[in-house]
């Protein structure tokens, strides 16, 4: 699949996902191909819309761990702040220093819409905070006036 990059598409937020029966096999389809396609482009981390899915979840790589998906993540709680430079699909060849929490706690639902609670520290923090950015259909583009 070819990731979205119209500034436009990317700028709505995403829908919210039910917990109906129709939502659940497509967000367990979606997932896979989230993941899929988080490999095939050495990507960190992938936000359903970046897709044209219209779906509140994302996937994206722990450093100890398998990939997780997060449905309708929600960020409860932030700690500390650091800048560093980020990159993303959607905008290729850009660049911004970005400034995100030291530490984020995330909760949501796994893809079989059981309820998760993540802790993020550092690079993973910034991960999960980009991605809910898309979701919300925020870019890195939008840190770069704050960027200094």
């Amino acid at each position: 699949m070819e990731i979205v990059t119209d500034i436009e598409r990317l700028r709505k937020p995403a829908e919210l996902v039910r917990q109906a029966k129709d939502d659940f096999t497509c967000v367990v389809e979606v997932a896979d191909v989230l993941l899929t396609e988080m490999v095939q482009h050495n990507a960190q981390g992938l936000a359903a819309n970046q897709l044209g899915y219209d779906l509140r979840m994302f996937v994206m790589k722990l450093r100890e761990y398998t990939p997780i998906c997060i449905v309708n993540p929600e960020i409860v709680k932030t700690r500390g702040w650091y800048k560093s430079n980020e990159g993303c699909l959607s905008l290729p060849g850009v660049v911004v220093r970005v400034k995100r929490p030291m530490e984020v706690r995330v909760k949501g639902f796994n893809k079989y819409f059981k309820p998760v609670n993540y802790r993020f520290k550092g690079i993973e923090a910034r991960r999960a905070c980009h991605e809910i950015d898309h979701l919300n259909g925020k870019l890195i583009t939008d840190y770069a006036k704050n960027s200094s």
